[in-house]
Order: structure tokens, then C-alpha cells, then sequence
């Protein structure tokens, strides 16, 4: 009569249920863990460090899919504090959806570093970045492309010293 080794059928068996136990008790991995540091950024860069008149309206594109989270959309101008000669920028917005509804705001650029304590300086130069969240704690309520028009109502056609305008989303604090 064969002896049976029940010592390699005993490992096996805790093998198997260690790793069944390792798959089935684990959530996956929390969208919540993954979604605190989400964030979508698009820039549009300006030739000539000039936001020129056929840049007065600019569109921003980008894609949703979580409509749980409360999201700030926010837009971040890059720009030469030498070169630039305006103190504010005002600003129309237009949020529009996946399926077609459109919300408005207004805000604008406050440029004057007196009068905004924010404005940060980038760099060892005269660059400096300066934001505005425009569109705070939104929740999106259908999943999909949205598009933020950014309508620059400055006094001037062309203005000089302007780098970047960048839309940022990311989950709201």
C-alpha cells in the first residue's frame, strides 16, 4: 500500500486559499484613492507672447467620465510682468455639455500685484502665473467631451507679454 504525503496537499491547499482569500477580500483599487490627485490640463500657447484679437475666443475641450466628484475648473494665464500693460482681463465663459446645455459665468484676470497677493512668480525672470477658478466645486452630470469658450473682453486687440492660458480641472478641496 502507497503511503500519501498529505504535508505538499496541506501547502497547496493554503496556497490557494491565501490567494483567493487576497483576491476576493480586496476591494479594488478605490477610485477615490485614484481620483485625489486627478487632474486635466490644456494649454493654448500665444505666438509672439501676444494674445491676439483671433484669440479673443478660445475653446477648451476634455473629457469627463466621473459624475460623482465635485470638480473646480479653473484657468491659469502665464505671462511676462515687463511686457504686459494691462491690470485686468475681463473674461465671458461658457460651459457646455455633452448634451448640448450651456451655463455662463463671468470672471476675470486681476493682474495688479497689489492688488492680487496670489499672482506667482515662475522662474528667475519677470514670468509670472496668476489663477482664477471659474467654475467652483462642479459636479458633471453626464459623462463626455465638455468644452469651456473663454471670451477675452480686453480693451486692446493685441496684447503682448502673454505666454499661455491653461484650463485645469481637478477634484475640488
Amino acid at each position: 500500500m502507497r503511503k500519501i504525503n498529505f504535508q505538499h496537499g496541506v501547502w497547496a491547499i493554503i496556497a490557494v486559499s491565501v490567494l483567493a482569500f487576497t483576491m476576493f477580500s480586496c476591494k479594488p483599487y478605490s477610485k477615490k484613492h485614484v481620483r485625489k490627485n486627478f487632474s486635466i490640463e490644456v494649454t493654448h500657447p500665444f505666438q509672439n507672447t501676444n494674445w491676439a484679437f483671433e484669440e479673443e475666443v478660445l475653446d477648451f475641450s476634455f473629457d469627463i467620465e466621473d459624475t460623482t466628484t465635485l470638480f473646480d475648473i479653473s484657468l491659469v494665464l502665464l505671462y511676462d510682468t515687463v511686457v504686459n500693460t494691462l491690470k485686468d482681463i475681463p473674461l465671458s465663459l461658457t460651459l457646455s455639455t455633452p448634451d448640448g446645455m450651456k451655463s455662463f459665468s463671468q470672471s476675470h484676470f486681476l493682474l495688479d500685484r497689489k492688488e492680487n497677493p496670489e499672482i506667482k512668480k515662475v522662474g528667475t525672470g519677470s514670468t509670472a502665473e496668476v489663477n482664477v477658478v471659474v467654475y467652483p466645486h462642479r459636479k458633471f452630470k453626464v459623462p463626455g467631451t465638455y468644452t469651456l469658450t473663454v471670451y477675452r473682453r480686453a480693451e486692446k486687440a493685441d496684447n503682448f507679454g502673454f505666454e499661455s492660458l491653461t484650463t485645469k480641472v481637478t477634484v475640488a478641496k
